[in-house]
């Protein structure tokens, strides 16, 4: 299989095929309304419009199918990475439009919003792959840093463990537990802490039944499907609450 990696300012409809990519390679409790939650497409799209060159895609040369995506973008950061902010890529997108643009501030480091592969091409190192292409687009665009809100590939299995217990399990060698937090380290990145609100979903009790194919009786938590945490179904203001804590990753490209 020949691959080529492609920009968004290099390829038609990057931003229209990019979302359906998501649907393909994200968990259903983010893609169950990605075509009608305004607040998510406004962000999307200003990705695309605003910095193009940083949103890449891995493409099969033959067919011209997409088989992994990557989206970053260039922020403006003071504080030191132990400071980073509990919202994660929620942050990190908000913080493009709010900030670069409407204060001028430079951006100085580059923020991870999201690295995936199709289920089909995962186990062959791609997102290895486009993890080191992210780390080339800042060091091109002269970023003294990269910073990953990352999604840890297995919590999803240990829902009722606490995210802090969570990243200080090992494996046999020493190295983190978590097989993508694992592989960010063996590429340099250091633990800085824990995004504990990266993604927050707030919808009607009946929205989150179809979102995850699940009845919820009432008020209570619950372990969804693909979920980092549990989610909070509150009857007496038919609502469903999940936010999802990520961790973050730094590497110095200085």
């Amino acid at each position: 299989m020949t691959t080529k990696i492609v920009t968004a300012a290099e390829m038609p409809n990057c931003y229209e095929t990019s979302k359906a990519f998501l649907k393909q390679g994200l968990q259903r409790i983010f893609t169950y309304d990605i075509d009608t939650n305004e607040n998510w497409l406004v962000l999307y799209q200003a990705l695309y419009q605003v910095y193009p060159e940083y949103q890449y895609a891995l493409v099969e040369s033959a067919t011209q199918q997409m088989i992994a995506l990557g989206n970053c973008i260039p922020i403006a950061w003071k504080g030191t990475f132990e400071q980073l902010p509990d919202e994660g890529a929620t942050w990190a997108a908000t913080q493009m439009l709010t900030d670069n643009h409407s204060q001028g501030h430079q951006p100085n480091i580059l923020c991870a919003v999201n690295i995936g592969v199709l289920p089909e091409y995962r186990g062959r190192q791609i997102s290895s792959f486009m993890l080191q292409q992210m780390k080339k687009i800042a060091q091109v665009n002269k970023l003294s840093s990269l910073i990953v809100p990352a999604r840890p590939t297995l919590k999803h299995l240990y829902p009722l463990t606490p995210m802090e217990r969570y990243i200080t399990w090992q494996n046999e060698n020493g190295l983190p537990f978590d097989p993508w937090l694992r592989t960010h380290v063996k590429h340099g990145a250091n633990l800085v802490g824990i995004c504990s609100k990266s993604a927050t979903i707030i919808d009607t009790i009946s929205n989150w039944e179809a979102r995850v194919n699940m009845r919820f009786p009432e008020t209570g938590d619950y372990v969804i499907p693909e979920a980092l945490s549990p989610l909070t179904i509150d009857f007496t203001n038919n609502q469903g609450t999940y936010i999802e804590p990520n961790v973050w990753m730094h590497y110095n490209l200085a």
